[in-house]
């Protein structure tokens, strides 16, 4: 077994590059860090690293020695959530969802970790594509996804619902009809986004109005394209187009008075669902997780 003294003064010294530096970095002497290289050298019986000058280069061996030191304490981190497997309030969580939930929950993601300590919370904002493949390859948890996959890998659990919204600029929304709303929006035209012809289809599918549910989502000009969350409902502010987002976005806008939802017959949502792995087993922290996103999302949006 390699000596992880040996490794966090190889790691310290391929990052410094310096013998000086290392030596005072974890308060050794100069011929201590050399001892310490020349001892991992001769268990590893490779070369590890090549002095330049004032620089060392790693070799490819040397390479792969500081990928597998650098992957030890995340090694170390998984062991120790695992010894925690049936904890409600300690170890790591992780999980994912669409930016809009994103922000729609996080907030009592961290009440939660305020009020356990021992909890780490990770939240990683993906597109439902992604997360799924992430699911699939164990490399997240637990998700919310708004749609279920024919996957029979998954297991879902229903959460909740996500209003959605038409967004129009204010002064365009005051007094359109169910009469002019596809003249309206064909004069705006379309604030393109990741999930807009998803959301489109889906808002004029259910949303109760004649001229919106006999109407072609690919009949609108596109007036612009963004994808980052906090920034769609900007050229809307500003008169460019429209757009289909969840509620909940409008109440995080800052100018917020500049942009209005169009009022439907009926209201639009999405459903919600948490997914994981069907044949993995969570820990027990997750279920405290999942209580303190259930609340969130059960209570009204504002």
């Amino acid at each position: 077994m390699l000596n992880p003294l040996w490794l966090q003064t190889f790691v310290s010294l391929v990052e410094t590059g310096s013998f000086t530096r290392t030596a005072q970095l974890r308060f050794m002497t100069q011929p201590g860090v050399s001892q310490h290289l020349k001892k991992l050298e001769q268990a590893c019986d490779a070369e590890l690293l090549v002095r330049l000058g004032k620089g060392v280069e790693l070799t490819e061996q040397g390479r792969k020695v500081y990928q597998y030191a650098l992957a030890l304490p995340q090694h170390e981190d998984k062991l120790l959530d695992s010894l925690k497997f049936d904890s409600l309030y300690e170890g790591r969580c992780s999980i994912a969802c669409s930016g809009a939930l994103a922000q729609r929950i996080y907030p009592a993601v961290l009440l939660l970790q305020s009020q356990h300590p021992g909890l780490c919370i990770e939240l990683e904002v993906a597109p439902q594509s992604s997360i799924l493949q992430g699911i699939a390859q164990s490399n997240i948890e637990l998700a919310i996804c708004t749609r279920r996959d024919d996957n029979d890998n998954f297991s879902y659990q229903s959460c909740g619902s996500e209003p959605l919204g038409l967004m129009l600029p204010a002064d365009r929304a005051a007094n359109v009809s169910s009469a002019d709303i596809v003249t309206t929006l064909q004069s705006l035209g379309l604030i393109q986004h990741p999930d807009a012809l998803h959301y489109l289809n889906l808002y004029f599918s259910h949303c109760g109005d004649d001229a919106l549910a006999s109407c072609n989502p690919e009949i609108f000009k596109r007036s612009g394209r963004i994808n980052q969350l906090s920034q769609i409902l900007l050229p809307v502010s500003l008169g460019l187009g429209f757009t289909v987002l969840p509620s909940s976005t409008l109440q995080q806008f800052n100018d917020a008075a500049k942009v209005a939802m169009y009022q439907a017959p009926k209201q639009v949502v999405e459903p919600l669902y948490f997914v994981q792995s069907r044949h993995r087993q969570l820990a027990a922290r997750y279920e405290t997780l999942k209580t303190a996103i259930l609340a969130r999302l059960s209570s009204p949006i504002s």
